[in-house]
């Protein structure tokens, strides 16, 4: 099976589709632009098992993953780390080999690994994929096998509800409280009903494949009031005004789109709150939140053309006239995607403001004055400033 190109033109939801439906054995090898990691995902009889990373971040180490999540301790980790020095070991092996964790343990973490890398390949845009056929045995498999329409159902669920969690999860230091507890919406029944039916799942997720068991988390527990998942339950427990978000994404154990989408449905159905937020530290990012010193790098960059183009049209006398014409309408545009930028920009201050204080400000002045915008990008020297109208609840930006 001969499959090759680029993910402009053949996304990798198609490309999972095709290898599923004729049950491929093989590798597909993705390479993104830049520095993003180039990725290799192991099929046979078209379920995926296994996934390499050449380049991985740092915090998706498994011994990492295993230390944000309080399952070992730093000392323990960096115990490891030495040992893998010597005897050039995986860390999650050196683990389990000296009982610092169970062989299941390293299974979850890592079946949790596959799917985040998985989920990321999604989000890709740009880069080159290519499928080699490999006979059987070509790889040792270390995650349970994952079909690709399991895989690809839920690629599809989280590209459709990603945009609608980032209005409200979009910063990974933000700390939220409980405010009211669960059981505050139970009657005795409905409590009863909740503990037999998690206890049901319990079993049912023990005797399972861990694939399954993911998919198991996110159904509906039965004759809560609330309509809360299991999932949401979960996250709820490491709700403690202390915790960021990235915090409680490690602790869960859920994946960055499961442990995000529990805390909106927390959120909006009243549980927590947003409280002040902490200063970021090092490496807790979330991947899909905005990249402010990008969206300053644009507006600037824009600014720079505008300026060079000035600069050749003076100092070109051929054809001046027709330069001047050229060089207006290309300004013309490029000042419409630079408002465009502006307002983009804007706006995604303003819904992090909203998180943080609970309704949106009177000016925007106050998005400045809160560190989460420049002025130049409000009212840049030489444009005419954003309109800006609130009314708490909602804006108007133009």
């Amino acid at each position: 099976m001969a499959l090759e190109g680029t993910l402009a033109d053949f996304g990798i939801g198609e490309i999972l589709q095709l290898i599923g439906s004729q049950q491929k054995t093989g590798i597909l090898f993705v390479e993104g632009t830049g520095e993003t990691e180039e990725v290799q995902v192991f099929f046979r009889g078209g379920k995926v098992i296994r996934c390499d990373v050449a380049r991985r971040d740092k915090r998706d180490l498994i011994g990492n993953m295993l230390a944000a999540a309080m399952v070992i301790s730093r000392e323990q980790l960096s115990a490891a780390l030495e040992t893998q020095k010597k005897t050039l070991k995986r860390v999650g092996d050196i683990l389990v080999e000296e009982a610092t964790i169970t062989p299941e343990i390293l299974q979850e973490f890592t079946d949790l690994q596959t799917r985040e890398t998985l989920a990321r390949l999604f989000q890709w845009k740009k880069g080159k994929y290519r499928f080699e056929s490999k006979p059987p045995g070509f790889a040792r498999p270390n995650i349970s096998p994952i079909a690709c329409e399991n895989l690809l159902m839920e690629g599809v669920r989280m590209m459709d509800e990603w945009p609608l969690i980032q209005t409200r999860i979009n910063n990974p230091d933000t700390v939220f409280k409980a405010i009211k507890t669960i059981e505050e919406s139970e009657t005795e029944a409905e409590a009863l009903d909740r503990i037999l039916d998690d206890a049901f799942s319990e079993f049912v997720d023990a005797t399972s494949p861990p694939v399954e068991q993911t998919q198991g988390r996110g159904k509906k527990a039965t004759g809560a009031a609330s309509n809360l998942s299991r999932s949401d339950r979960r996250v709820f427990a490491y709700v403690d005004g202390k915790r960021t978000v990235v915090q409680i994404i490690d602790l869960s154990r859920l994946g960055e789109f499961e442990a995000c989408k529990s805390l909106l449905s927390l959120l909006n159905e009243g549980y927590i709150a947003p409280i002040k937020v902490t200063a970021p530290r090092t490496g807790d990012t979330l991947r899909r939140r905005v990249d402010w010193g990008r969206m300053a790098l644009k507006v600037a960059l824009n600014l720079a053309v505008l300026g060079l183009l000035g600069l050749l049209v003076w100092f070109m006398p051929q054809s001046r006239a027709q330069l001047t014409d050229n060089s207006a309408e290309f300004g013309r545009e490029t000042m419409g995607r630079l408002r465009a930028n502006r307002i983009l920009t804007t706006t995604a201050a303003l819904e992090t403001w909203r998180l943080r204080e609970g309704s949106y400000p009177e000016r925007l002045d106050a998005l400045v004055n809160g560190g989460l915008l420049i002025p130049e990008i409000i009212a840049p020297p030489g444009q005419p400033p954003l309109e800006y109208f609130s009314i708490g609840v909602d804006f108007d930006l133009r």
